[in-house]
């Protein structure tokens, strides 16, 4: 961890950084953007002493730094930077995995920092640090990357490529608290193709990822080291009057286990993957047609994914499915009415290799604005899960229906303006058993009322909320109710703005005593000056459980204290 001069000594460069570069800068120099430092310190105890029922959600003590300038050398070249960085490392694997002293590659590839830089000259821009780079659907852009590569744009031509590391390699830790540990992972992609903004895109992708089995040390126990490759195409064509065409192809080919022999029965395709007993091949393929226009949208999409069909660029994809949906939306009574809506289905395990599995998919949102008081906004989505009986007496139905209504009202005099919003959602999910037939539904219902006054004169802004929620299944039912209320000011000539929020929530569960949760939250906003911010805020969580948990009158009172300076800057030289 940063020793408290350091720190200081780190601020202090980079609040000076600004004016040096103006400074030293040629002509048509500048440089814009913001940087700052913050603190956050936590606090948790519990009743009665011993119990360990809620544990800590954060580090106790933990200083944050961000940096992000953009250098402007000409019109043709700027060069910005985005650094955003903590003192200690506090990612998922913590010091359990044996990382309290990060070495410098372990601290800039730590997932909660961002070290990423991005130089341009006309169509070329370097990439360094981190980035997240979206190619295609099927190919890569689900990850964060650690690493260097470029984008190159002359004329129509797109040549991409980056390499680096996803993830670094953790260690296996038995616990408590047990750290199940991954493998370092190392990513490549690369794209080449043709667009003209607007018109058409022709591209074709490549992207692979790789494990490092000695990453980790122990290794994982559950986790196996794995590669996986993948090649796609995608195209795209814009025609007159609104009218396009979207199409991608891709084939992946993914080791599951990297310690399995290789196998010559399985094509390689060398030099980017060699072939082991644990790979699999299979392809995924995606297309929309459709129509946009200034009041009337429609298309068409559907997505196939292969069984064996796995990309590391999104590593959560689900495979084997096949999803196809119609998408429209319109204006309507002089765009008074605005509707959002699709249907579709999604069939899972399309390969038969488990059991065959259905989903209708519907959303509709529809939003009317009848004068200049009342608006109305209702939202519907279905998602339904089916199966065939097979093996079992009966098939798997899961069907979820979720409605929203969500009424505003507004009005106002020569002194001030006044709005009520009520909102009421309702979900029913209804659960089938296999074996008996029998159908169980998960009720829920949630009512918001809330009201906001603005004042025209003064600079005092309340807020006022009521919540009830109420959530019932066989034989268990759960009820919320909250009141909120907040009042925001600004004082000192408008130079700092106050905010305090207090909510208090009874909860009760079945038969069992009420739980009680009072939350208390400030902010403090200081304008120094044009460009410097001192920001703070304070918050304290108090909950005490009913008795439907062990030991009876079990509680604890959270705190978090968070403040830090912001400054924004912006210097040229040469205008």
């Amino acid at each position: 961890m940063m020793r408290k001069k350091e720190i200081s000594i780190a601020f202090l460069v980079m609040l000076l950084s600004s004016n040096a570069f103006a400074q030293e800068a040629p002509k048509k120099f500048s440089v814009s953007g913001t940087m700052g430092i913050s603190y956050e310190g936590y606090g948790l105890s519990r009743s009665p002493s011993g119990w360990q029922g809620y544990s800590p959600r954060k580090p106790w003590n933990q200083v944050r730094f961000n940096f992000t300038p953009t250098f402007k050398f000409s019109k043709d070249f700027s060069l910005p930077f985005n650094f955003n960085f903590a003192a200690k490392p506090t990612n998922f694997a913590g010091p359990y995995a044996g990382i309290i002293k990060q070495n410098f590659s372990q601290y800039i590839t730590n997932p909660m920092n961002n070290f990423g830089v991005n130089p341009k000259y006309k169509w070329a821009e370097l990439q360094l640090g981190t980035q997240y780079l979206k190619y295609s659907e099927l190919s890569t852009g689900d990850i964060g990357i650690f690493g260097a590569g470029f984008d190159l744009r002359p004329r129509t031509w797109r040549i991409k490529f980056f390499t680096g590391t996803s993830q670094q390699g953790i260690n296996y830790f038995v616990g408590p608290p047990i750290v199940t540990g991954a493998y370092k992972r190392k990513n490549w992609m690369f794209q080449f193709g043709k667009e003209q903004e607007g018109k058409y895109l022709v591209a074709f992708n490549i992207a692979k990822g790789k494990d490092v089995p000695a990453s980790a040390t122990p290794p994982p126990v559950t986790i196996k080291p794995q590669e996986g490759f993948v090649m796609s195409l995608v195209t795209e064509w814009y025609m007159k009057k609104g009218w396009y065409v979207k199409a991608e192809g891709a084939r992946s080919i993914f080791t599951k286990d990297l310690t399995t022999p290789l196998d010559s029965s399985i094509t390689s395709v060398k030099p980017f993957i060699n072939a082991h007993t644990s790979t699999i091949k299979d392809y995924a393929v995606e297309g929309s047609i459709g129509k946009k226009s200034k009041n009337f949208d429609i298309g068409i999409t559907s997505k196939y994914l292969g069984a064996g069909f796995q990309t590391t660029g999104y590593p959560y994809q689900q495979p084997d499915r096949l999803d196809y949906t119609v998408n429209a939306r319109f204006n309507a009574w002089q765009k008074k009415i605005n509707v959002v809506a699709s249907v579709g289905q999604r069939v899972n395990n399309v390969s038969n290799t488990a059991l065959k599995a259905k989903q209708f998919i519907g959303n509709l949102n529809w939003f009317t604005q009848f004068d200049d008081h009342w608006s109305l906004n209702v939202n519907y989505n279905n998602f339904g899960f089916e199966t065939a009986s097979g093996i079992n007496p009966f098939g798997i139905k899961n069907v979820s229906n979720d409605l929203g209504v969500n009424p505003t009202f507004t009005w106002s005099n020569t002194r001030m303006s006044h709005l009520v919003s009520m909102s009421y959602s309702y979900s029913k999910y209804n659960e089938r058993d296999v074996i008996s037939g029998a159908t169980t539904s998960n009720n829920t219902n949630t009512i918001l009322l809330t009201y906001v006054p603005t004042f025209f004169t003064k600079e005092v802004s309340p807020d006022f909320s009521v919540l009830y929620f109420s959530n019932s299944v066989p034989g268990v039912k759960t009820t919320l109710t909250t009141i909120s209320s907040g009042l925001s000011m600004a004082v000192a000539k408008k130079k700092v703005r106050l905010r305090g929020q207090l909510q208090y929530t009874i909860g009760k569960l079945d038969s069992f005593s009420t739980n009680k949760n009072f939350i208390a939250s400030c902010n403090i906003d200081v304008k120094l000056n044009k460009k410097l911010t001192w920001a703070t805020y304070m918050t304290t969580n108090y909950f005490k459980y009913g008795n439907e948990i062990m030991p009876n009158g079990a509680n604890y009172l959270e705190s978090t204290f968070r403040t830090g300076f912001q400054y924004r800057f912006e210097a040229g030289v040469g205008k």
